[in-house]
Order: C-alpha cells, then sequence, then structure tokens
C-alpha cells in the first residue's frame, strides 16, 4: 500500500515541464521515405504514417530477438510475459542493417549481441484478434493492464503485491480530455514516470510486458535508448518508429515467419530484409540459414 500511496503523492506533486512540439513528428519521414519510401509506394508520408499508427490499418509486424545458441523459442516473448513489442515492418523497407534496425526497435546492441543467435520475425497474422495489437503508449499500457489482469485482482491491493498495485493504478487511470496537450499528455506520462520509478512496479510491469526504462510511452520507440543516458531533448528527437504491444502468441498464432542467424563476423552491417524473412525463413517455426542477406 505505502509504494501506491507513494505514487498518487508523487502524480499529484508532478508537472513536468513537458514541451512537446508536435512537429517532432516530421521526423519520422527519414524511416519512411528513404531512397523512395520502402513501403510508402509513392504516397504522402503523413498518410504512411498515419496508417502505421492505426491498429485497424496495420497488420505487417517485425521483432527480433537475440537468443544463445542452445535456446529456442516458438513464442513471441517469455513464457511468462503476457505481452510483446514489435515494430512495424513499413518503416524498415528499403533494409537497414541489422544493428541500426535494432538501434530502432530501442533493443541493446554491442558485443554481447554479436555473440548470440538473431531470431527475426515477419508477423503478418490473418486474424488481428490472434495478437490483438495496441499502440504503445502510456493510456494503452494502462487499458490493457486493466483488461488482461481484470477479474484476477480487486482494489485496494493487498499487501506485497506488485502485480495488485498495477491493476489498481491502471483501473484507476482517467484519460481526462483538455485543450492543453502538454497537460493532458503528462497526466499519463505523470503515472507512467512514477510507476517507473518504483522499483517493484517497473519490475512487475517489466516481466508483464517487457516495458523497461526506454519506453517512452508516445507510440514511438527511442532510437538507441537502451542503455542511453538521454536529455528530454534527445528522447524526443529519436522516437521515430511506431512500435506496439501484441499478445505473447505462439510464431504460428500470430503469423509470423522466421529466420535464425548464428553469430558471423559483419552480421551487424548486414540488411535485414524482411521480404528476406519470408523467402528464406520457416512459417510458424524458425529456419536457420548461414547469414542475412537481400532476398
Amino acid at each position: 500500500m505505502e509504494s501506491l500511496n507513494g505514487i498518487k503523492r508523487a502524480r499529484g506533486a508532478l508537472r513536468i515541464a513537458l514541451l512537446l512540439p508536435l512537429s517532432f513528428l516530421m521526423l519520422i519521414a527519414a524511416a519512411c521515405d528513404d531512397n523512395g519510401g520502402g513501403g510508402n509506394h509513392g504516397g504522402p508520408v503523413a498518410s504512411v504514417v498515419e496508417r502505421s499508427r492505426d491498429a485497424n490499418q496495420t497488420n505487417d509486424f517485425l521483432r527480433l530477438i537475440f537468443l544463445p545458441a542452445d535456446v529456442s523459442t516458438n513464442t513471441l516473448g517469455r513464457p511468462d510475459a503476457l505481452r510483446v513489442f514489435v515494430s512495424v515492418t513499413a518503416y524498415f523497407e528499403p533494409p537497414l542493417s541489422l544493428f541500426k534496425t535494432a538501434d530502432f526497435f530501442g533493443i541493446p546492441v554491442g558485443e554481447a549481441q554479436r555473440q548470440l543467435d538473431l531470431v527475426a520475425l515477419r508477423c503478418l497474422p490473418e486474424d488481428q484478434a490472434a495478437i490483438e495489437p495496441s499502440l504503445a503508449t502510456w493510456p494503452r499500457v494502462f487499458e490493457l493492464l486493466a483488461s488482461d489482469l481484470g477479474g484476477q485482482y480487486s482494489c485496494p491491493p493487498g499487501p506485497d503485491s506488485p502485480v495488485n498495485e498495477l491493476y489498481c493504478l491502471a483501473a484507476g487511470f482517467e484519460d481526462a480530455p483538455g485543450e492543453d496537450v502538454s497537460g493532458i499528455i503528462e497526466n499519463a506520462i505523470g503515472l507512467g514516470a512514477a510507476i517507473m520509478s518504483d522499483a517493484s512496479l517497473s519490475a512487475a510491469l517489466r516481466q508483464l510486458y517487457g516495458i523497461d526504462s526506454s519506453f517512452s510511452g508516445l507510440g514511438f520507440s527511442v532510437n538507441a535508448s537502451a542503455g542511453n543516458v538521454m536529455t528530454a531533448a534527445r528522447a524526443l528527437e529519436s522516437s521515430v518508429v511506431t512500435e506496439y504491444l501484441v499478445k505473447n502468441a505462439t510464431f504460428e498464432e500470430a503469423g509470423c515467419f522466421c529466420v535464425r542467424v548464428p553469430s558471423y563476423e559483419g552480421r551487424e552491417d548486414d540488411p535485414l530484409d524482411a521480404d528476406f524473412i519470408v523467402s528464406h525463413g520457416g512459417f510458424g517455426e524458425c529456419k536457420t540459414v548461414d547469414r542475412l542477406g537481400v532476398r
């Protein structure tokens, strides 16, 4: 209870100087319109971006996982995770290098990842209900928590139950409308920031949804944010690629093609081509390939 009360006090006191100029959204044009636009097909970049942020118009996702050679999986995330992050494929057509792509995802890149196997997934589910894609914003996270955990917990929470506290905070969140854009955004981000500042609550949220300190809650992953210290200006400038939270389904349920690529010299600089994943990968299971390449 104490941490819940602390969250409420922190939220009440928190008025972040959140200046979020809408013009920063134009920065994502580089991801959608590089060398002709990839998935743009000549359409206005604004329309491509708008579609990418509408779950009803977006049904083509990428996910990257780095695993030890002796570990296999057939689910999008760990067995105990409820939901996982995916990115929108259109942002990566034409392809970028593997590590540049991972940076845009907000995934750590370094010597550890160079030594691990890459599991690259392109998911095109026939039925969106199998994965329930939801734009990764704080208000949507609160909706998901209330839905996923509803019926399991009651409020106020019992002692020593961080997941119960998360449920109560999420269920109690009100996305109040208003004309002050910074203020209405702060209402959601303020609660999210307070949750992330509490060690037990943030650990529970990471276990459930994979949300960690690199999560912006704006619906964009933050480029090169993993393990790095950033200013607010830098984080907003680096918010480029739309990200979604989806159910932790099996590869087959999520309509995923998969390639598994062992470590090799220079892998981080080779292109991660979404069409290569389809043409060289297995459907519903991973197919091992020697190296990344174009189709």
